[in-house]
This record gives structure tokens, sequence and C-alpha cells, in this order.
């Protein structure tokens, strides 16, 4: 008897695990989303200050008239080092 059934609704059965199986794959993609958008949310003041920090070091060229192209002078100097 249980096979007869499942016989004569086993597309009836498919269609039904397969709607439940997008159901849940679509609640699963919009949770991800979620959590993407909160970390970008997260990272966004990090994002504003390397910026700034990239367009520092861009413009830096020298510090107290001499001329520091090194990488390390222009990080520190943007960074508040110095007198």
């Amino acid at each position: 008897m249980l096979k007869e059934l499942f016989d004569n609704n086993k597309y009836l059965i498919c269609v039904g695990i397969s709607t439940l199986s997008l159901v849940f794959t679509s609640i699963s993609i919009i949770s991800v989303s979620k959590s993407i958008k909160e970390l970008s949310n997260d990272l966004k003041p990090i994002s504003t200050w390397a910026d700034s920090q990239n367009e520092c070091i861009t413009k830096t060229f020298r510090i107290d008239g001499r001329n520091t192209q090194g990488i390390p002078s222009k990080v520190w100097s943007c960074n508040g080092g110095g007198q």
C-alpha cells in the first residue's frame, strides 16, 4: 500500500521536496546577505581611515624641508609623528 501510494504521488512528493529546498535556500541567502551587509558597515570606519592614510602618504613629499620619500617616513608623518 505504501509503495502504491508513493508510485501514484512520486512527482508531487518531489515537487514538495524541491519547493522546500528552494525556500530554505532563499532563507539562507537572505541571512548571508544580511551578515555581509553588517560586516561591511562594521568595516566602514577602517576603510575611511585607510583612504585618508593613502591620500596623505601620496601627497607627502617633504617633512620639515627634508626630502623624505621613504614610505616609513610618510606613514610616520601622516600618523602624527614628529614634533
